[in-house]
């Protein structure tokens, strides 16, 4: 009975406990990979291959909880790279101790070579499951793994709704 009242207690500690949240003014850099394999885009853009980016990125906390920021990307597949600059927001809400469901939404637009012709880029994107594990105060590790896509090259949209198809893994680093 003693231990199931610890445990009771330390699960409850730790579900309430938001020592690591995010207040305004704090700041990170970081960035983000994503790796798919499948078929993508219409028109042939960014086609059936493989699919890999990296995007650095900054951060800013405006209000307690509430994020913006922007990422520089490069993004490359078998038949096209394109380079875009992405700002977003985001909110940070705790689930558990050091755990923060993120969702974001990500606005951006660059330029790119797709199927052997330049083209350019406007991308719309909402990350509907994204978290961010924080292990200690200066670190912070984050995955996506649920988004809705809007992309518009050269007059060419598409749409996509993608779960685990693309999934990010990023870090940050808090000063």
């Amino acid at each position: 009975m003693k231990k199931t009242i610890i445990l009771l207690v330390a699960m409850t500690a730790l579900l309430v406990s938001t020592s690591q949240a995010q207040v305004k003014g704090d700041k990170y850099i970081g960035g983000n990979l994503k790796f798919a394999v499948s078929s993508t885009g219409s028109n042939g853009y960014m086609s059936t291959g493989t699919y890999f980016s990296i995007a650095p990125e900054f951060g800013y906390f405006i209000a307690d909880k509430v994020k913006i920021g922007g990422a520089i990307s490069y993004e490359v597949s078998s038949n096209a790279h394109a380079v875009t600059l992405t700002p977003n927001i985001a909110y940070y809400q705790p689930i558990i101790d050091r755990l923060y469901y993120t969702p974001q939404l990500n606005i951006g637009g660059g330029l790119g070579v797709y199927s052997g012709y330049e083209a350019g880029i406007f991308t719309l994107n909402l990350e509907l499951a994204s978290f961010e594990y924080k292990p200690g105060d200066k670190w912070g590790f984050s995955t996506s793994l649920i988004n809705l896509n809007y992309n518009l090259i050269d007059r060419t949209d598409s749409f996509n709704f993608s779960i685990l198809y693309s999934p990010s893994i990023g870090f940050h680093y808090y000063f």
